[in-house]
């Protein structure tokens, strides 16, 4: 029984010193073998930085010109309504127009039949004048005669002639139809002047009516085809607007394709640094791994040779190990997996998952073990990776700040750093990584 405690005890004291060689002898290892990949990863990190940048100014010069865009596209349809209502416009001058040219064309025709009436009433009214003479010519001739002869005298003469009562009777009635037939003459010339006085009245009355009708209608004509080309010249004016606006959205979108072509050049371009990166923290990890088991090694034949000798046991480095825990609460926003890179916008793999977290929440190491990496990139941001022993190790990026130091030893669910958004990081949350050997796991099937 003492032989198997003396055994126990020898075991944890080998275990003892192995464990602290390995916290030193990984840390040296870290500042020396890995310092010309780290060399290199800060300046894939500077540029990354400065890609960024570019990027960012390219963001923001993007989203002014979309801005414009969205400005002019609002001024295109305002000034493609504002034509849509003068072409309506315009269609109803022009209809007015078409109208007005029917009514003066129909008013021609009217003043044409006006005229064509006036010269038949013109030749009656010559006929009506011949009558006119011609009975004038007899009233004259009748008149003459009864001067000439002193008609009533020659009437009295006339019955005094007589040379019965019967011939005094007819010679009478002679002398009153001679009356009655003057009386006719009379009545006929009267008609006459009456009648070529109204039918000369009525017809310049109409003319007149139909030349002012015609004259109106002619105003009305003209009016509307001021108004015709008043609102022509604003619509040029405003298809000229509009012209200006379609070419200067053409311009300004493609503008934003040069724009988007170059955000996306300098997108591929940080994505192919970032991959660089990943590469040198793969091959930092690979020296780290193998330092740490030559350190193993060596201190274990050390303490093997150190364990005769009589010294009191060393206290144990190791912690309780267990089982996985999550290192942060809060929903999964981004699995494992290919995924498009939010900030490179590139198809690649995701090596591990993102916690959505508040800023400023506690990080703790999903199982005991040792601080081996605590430092700064551009890509992971300021991150902690732990060795959990037989080739496992947990990666924590985008802390806001540290909690331990490297070369500490952590115990489960142990607080080691804060939730940030340093790094290659789009918001809060926690990047966590699972590594087998170096090789990239997916987190869930050992955290769940």
């Amino acid at each position: 029984m003492a032989l198997w405690k003396q055994e126990g005890n020898m075991k944890k004291k080998i275990t003892s010193i192995v464990a602290a060689l390995l916290i030193v002898t990984s840390v040296n290892v870290y500042a020396t073998d890995t310092s010309k990949y780290k060399n290199k990863i800060n300046q894939n990190n500077s540029k990354i930085n400065e890609l960024s940048s570019e990027k960012k100014e390219v963001q923001e010069k993007k989203n002014a010109v979309s801005s414009e865009v969205s400005k002019i596209v609002s001024n295109i349809n305002q000034l493609s309504g504002e034509i849509e209502k003068l072409s309506g416009n315009i269609a109803v001058k022009e209809a007015g127009i078409t109208q007005k040219a029917k009514d003066i064309e129909a008013m021609v025709l009217k003043i044409g039949e006006l005229e064509a009436s006036i010269v038949t009433q013109i030749n009656e009214i010559r006929g009506q004048e011949e009558e006119l003479t011609k009975q004038e010519d007899i009233l004259s001739e009748r008149v003459r005669s009864a001067y000439k002869f002193n008609s009533f005298g020659s009437m009295i003469f006339t019955l005094m002639q007589s040379t019965s009562i019967v011939d005094f009777t007819e010679r009478l009635m002679f002398i009153e139809k001679m009356a009655e037939k003057d009386r006719e003459v009379m009545a006929i010339i009267d008609g006459i002047i009456v009648d070529l006085e109204t039918k000369r009245a009525e017809l310049e009355a109409n003319k007149a009516e139909s030349e002012s009708i015609k004259a109106k209608l002619d105003t009305e004509k003209v009016s509307l085809e001021n108004e015709k080309a008043s609102l022509l010249s604003e619509k040029s004016s405003v298809e000229s607007k509009l012209a200006e606006q379609r070419n200067l959205e053409e311009s300004k979108k493609t503008l934003l394709a040069n724009m988007t072509q170059e955000e996306r050049e300098i997108a591929d371009a940080i994505g192919d640094i970032m991959e660089e990166n990943e590469k040198l923290e793969e091959e930092v990890q690979r020296v780290i791994r193998a330092a740490q088991e030559k350190a193993r090694r060596e201190a274990e034949a050390r303490a093997k040779a150190n364990a005769g000798k009589n010294q009191k046991p060393a206290a144990s480095a190791s912690v309780s190990s267990g089982g996985f825990v999550r290192p942060v609460g809060g929903r999964i926003s981004s699995p494992y997996g290919y995924r498009i890179h939010p900030i490179s916008g590139r198809r690649q793999m995701h090596r591990g998952v993102d916690y959505a977290a508040p800023m400023g929440a506690a990080v703790g190491s999903t199982k005991a073990g040792t601080v081996i990496v605590r430092t700064y990139n551009s890509s992971y941001g300021n991150y902690i990776i732990v060795d959990h022993g037989n080739g496992i190790a947990s990666l924590y990026a985008h802390l806001s700040g540290f909690a331990v130091k490297n070369g500490q030893t952590v115990g489960r669910g142990q607080t080691i750093g804060y939730i940030g958004s340093t790094g290659s990081s789009t918001g809060p949350h926690l990047h966590f990584e699972i590594r087998v050997n170096g090789v990239h796991k997916n987190p869930v099937n050992y955290v769940k």
